[in-house]
């Protein structure tokens, strides 16, 4: 349901607007989750936030700098996009609302 909902958002900050590369834009999405929870971030940083009902937007930024990393015949801003996804990754691991091993005093 994740993905879903995160699709049509990351797909806008792509400026993709057909549905031919839906399936592979799930995929990527799911990839970057996948990759930022084993780096250490909360699950629970992926899902909406209940009071604002919309995500976070440094998770937005992160997953979109993945799929723009992978998405797409232009290779050339590949390692661009990377550095700047393991660069926003590496910083959510650091910071204690991220973090799955803080404990939230909240």
């Amino acid at each position: 349901m994740i993905i879903e909902d995160l699709l049509p958002i990351i797909k806008n900050r792509c400026y993709i607007v057909n549905n031919i590369f839906d399936e592979e834009i799930k995929s990527l999405i799911s990839s970057a989750i996948i990759d930022c929870i084993e780096s250490g971030i909360k699950e629970i940083t992926f899902e909406k936030d209940v009071d604002s009902n919309s995500y976070d937007d440094l998770v937005i930024n992160c997953l979109t700098a993945y799929v723009k990393a992978y998405r797409g015949n232009d290779r050339s801003d590949t390692e661009s996009y990377m550095k700047m996804y393991e660069s926003i990754r590496n910083k959510m691991t650091q910071l204690a609302k991220y973090n799955r091993d803080v404990v939230d005093n909240e």
